[in-house]
């Protein structure tokens, strides 16, 4: 059996819009462009027929799922599940990208950012790995999986865990902007997830 998993990244903060480091210390709003946003977003996933909506606990992305709830005019329950959050960036939260590298050095930046493999348990310090991000948020995709029989589900959550999802699922790391979609496809008999190009 096939189940759909539909991955949004919330809509866009001041932080986003200042290019700073925004992880799960940090619980920042919508502004009007991201509200705009989640709306076109609602807008364009009507058609996907999810059932539920998993959420993580931070205000931006509670914000994103109830707006997506009320574009698809439906009723759609938002389940807020705390392993869904932002990964902790520690001392680098709220710093601006250029200000992380010059203390940090863009190299060990963008590791953090997109990392690989070989260097995902690498983290700014008092912060999380992303192998440790990617940890939490898979065994929370495979309890929403296996916890229900809901065919197409719709996860809100954060470019810090869609970076981690993609290094540990081995996909290509492409760009998450505010209100992307990741569509993910959960084979239940080989027990392992494929991205879908739509």
């Amino acid at each position: 059996m096939k189940r759909n998993v539909y991955i949004f990244r919330h809509g866009e903060t001041n932080y986003n819009l200042e290019n700073r480091w925004q992880g799960c210390g940090i619980d920042s709003v919508l502004n009007n462009n991201g509200f705009e946003q989640a709306r076109a977003l609602g807008d364009k996933i009507a058609d996907l027929n999810l059932t539920i909506l998993y959420c993580s606990p931070l205000v931006r992305a509670v914000q994103t799922a109830n707006i997506i709830v009320q574009r698809i005019g439906s009723d759609v329950p938002v389940v807020i599940l705390q392993d869904l959050r932002e990964g902790n960036f520690g001392v680098a939260e709220g710093l601006t990208f250029d200000e992380v590298n010059e203390q940090y050095g863009a190299d060990f930046a963008n590791a953090v950012c997109w990392p690989t493999v070989q260097n995902w348990d690498i983290a700014f310090p008092e912060g999380e790995t992303k192998h440790n991000i990617f940890n939490r948020v898979l065994g929370c995709l495979n309890c929403i999986i296996y916890g229900s029989e809901d065919v197409n589900v719709g996860v809100v959550c954060h470019a810090g865990v869609l970076s981690a999802l993609k290094c540990g699922l081995g996909l290509e790391a492409t760009p998450n902007p505010n209100c992307s979609i990741l569509h993910l496809q959960y084979d239940t008999e080989m027990r392992t997830f494929v991205q879908v190009n739509d």
